[in-house]
């Protein structure tokens, strides 16, 4: 062998090691989300080629801005997921990078850096405008006041839900048979699709669950001695089932977090805790079959309900249902107080709800908004306006705004108004006028 088939031979070596090297050395393969934006509280994810060695990854990821949150991986060890704990900081810039120093589970190390930086967009509240007209949906950037509009239908939306992900909404919708449809808008694209059309019946209420799979919602048929229903689509098959029975009229569906449906039973004169797997498993009795809501943790079920203090008083008092313990406490201290439309924080056990007195020297014709700590036990007005109603409360993903709407009771005439507090600050400001139900998407 001459020299120059020894150098040839040399470099096929080196060239073999190299590739070799290359295919066996770790690195990121993708990451996620895709786009250039994040929202809300969306997880980061990283995907790499070979399996690694979690510890040495988790020992020198940086992540910017610095949240508290969890860290996952899957059963293969070639994917990080990272889940804040609280949203990201609208209009920052989020960068997650991983130096070299890591290694994969063959203890070979990375050869590369990694760096992934995403906008966090702002985040919009939606609402329906105009009260007095044909409504659609609207989203405002309460920044700058920037709003567009999000449907354009000849027929009032009739309401809304925005689901668990925040990726979507589902809406229903007249159709020209008398009856109703229900849509869903994708937030990423503005696609609108038709979900499923009801005929002559009306659908209404539309609610997803949280894991996607499954939506709820109310029909109520024309057909005479039919009672208003619950029914639930299920998407992965595309069938779809009646909760409760045919003689039972049941109304105001709504999911919890941990996907624990909940309903009111008129004819039962109760809530009752419906779960696809097992059917119903909880019956809370309540006369009143007021908006009620869950606590972020799926544990707790606030609603109102109708207390007899006397012969002619019967105010009603906030109910908070422990699902674990099955016990019920009343958390409205008073003999003349009422409080109505409880709405929970996505952080903590802090809700809002309005209260009025139904003492004679006190009344006033509008309720006034109070927020509630239940770890401390503390409430606190925010508003002190006597023929102001405030209702439909709803919180930003921060858990310090809140957006609510304000009634005019004394002049009825007047359009009702979205407004937004700061519960820190306790400043407020108005967002809209002749708007109504307000939420939150990023």
């Amino acid at each position: 062998m001459n020299w120059r088939t020894g150098v040839l031979i040399a470099i096929a070596v080196l060239v073999g090691g190299l590739l070799v090297g290359w295919q066996l050395s770790p690195r990121v393969d993708h990451s996620l989300p895709s786009r250039a934006e994040i929202r809300g509280a969306q997880p980061l994810t990283i995907s790499f080629n070979h399996r690694v060695d979690p510890e040495s990854i988790e020992a020198i990821l940086e992540i910017s801005p610095s949240l508290n949150g969890d860290i996952s991986w899957d059963a293969d060890q070639r994917q990080m997921t990272f889940t804040p704990h609280t949203i990201w900081p609208a209009g920052e810039t989020v960068s997650i990078h991983l130096p070299r120093g890591a290694r994969s589970r063959l203890r070979i190390p990375f050869w590369q850096e990694f760096t992934q930086n995403w906008l966090v967009s702002p985040t919009s509240l939606v609402y329906l405008w105009p009260a007095d007209g044909i409504s659609n949906l609207y989203r405002i950037n309460p920044e700058n006041g920037e709003s567009q509009a999000l449907t354009d239908h000849s027929s009032s939306v009739l309401d809304y839900s925005i689901t668990a992900d925040e990726e979507g909404i589902y809406y229903s919708l007249p159709n020209d048979k008398g009856g109703s449809r229900i849509m869903s808008i994708d937030l990423q694209d503005a696609l609108i699709t038709e979900v499923i059309d009801c005929g002559e019946a009306v659908c209404t209420s539309p609610q997803l669950s949280p894991n996607g799979d499954q939506l709820a919602f109310q029909v109520i048929s024309k057909e005479p001695g039919s009672f208003p229903g619950i029914r639930i689509l299920n998407f992965r098959d595309g069938s779809d089932i009646e909760v409760g029975e045919q003689d039972q009229y049941l109304e105001n569906p709504l999911w919890s977090p941990s996907g624990l449906l909940a309903f009111y039973n008129q004819t039962s004169q109760g809530y009752q805790f419906w779960k696809s797997l097992t059917g119903i498993t909880l019956f809370l009795p309540n006369e009143t079959g007021g908006d009620g809501t869950w606590s972020p943790d799926g544990r707790y079920f606030l609603t109102s309900e109708i207390i007899f203090a006397g012969e002619t008083l019967a105010p009603r008092h906030l109910i908070l249902f422990d699902l674990v313990e099955e016990t019920t406490q009343d958390l409205s201290r008073g003999r003349f107080l009422e409080d109505l439309n409880p709405s929970f924080s996505r952080q903590g056990l802090v809700f809002a709800f309005s209260r009025k007195s139904l003492d004679p020297q006190e009344w006033t014709p509008g309720r006034q908004l109070w927020v509630m700590d239940l770890d401390n036990g503390e409430s606190t007005a925010y508003t002190d306006e006597g023929d102001y109603h405030h209702t439909s409360f709803s919180w930003h993903p921060d858990g310090r705004k809140l957006a609510y709407v304000r009634y005019n009771q004394a002049s009825l005439s007047e359009a009702p108004e979205i407004w937004l507090l700061d519960t820190s600050s306790g400043e407020t400001l108005r967002l809209i006028i002749n708007g109504f139900a307000p939420g939150w998407i990023p």
